[in-house]
């Protein structure tokens, strides 16, 4: 799937009038990958492909080349990553949380698109 179709189908769970249980973490999951295929095509579109690297180190190398794209991509990675893992002493990411941040990536995917 294509970041565009990870994205909207986050937001379709979102959307729904009654998010039960893990959907909010769901839609953080679709959204982490989402994101993580912007981080690859816009590393791919700077010359910096590097498929077999982790994620935080393609966030390093596109906040060196893009810093506008690169800190945006960062913040969101690292809040969505948080959303998606299960603590015992912590809430599931909130609906409104998740939807921001998928907001964010809407945001992002128009300027890296274009």
């Amino acid at each position: 799937m294509t970041a565009a179709e990870l994205l909207a189908q986050a937001q379709h769970i979102l959307a729904r009038r009654a998010v039960r249980g893990s959907s909010s973490r769901t839609a953080a999951f679709l959204a982490r990958r989402a994101l993580e295929e912007i981080i690859d095509d816009r590393c791919d579109a700077l010359d910096a492909s590097a498929p077999s690297a982790n994620t935080r180190s393609k966030l390093l190398v596109l906040k060196a080349l893009d810093p506008d794209v690169g800190d945006t991509a960062s913040m969101v990675w690292n809040r969505l990553s948080r959303a998606c893992h299960v603590h015992a002493y912590e809430l599931q990411p909130s609906v409104l949380e998740v939807q921001h941040l998928c907001h964010l990536l809407s945001e992002m995917l128009a300027r890296t698109d274009g």
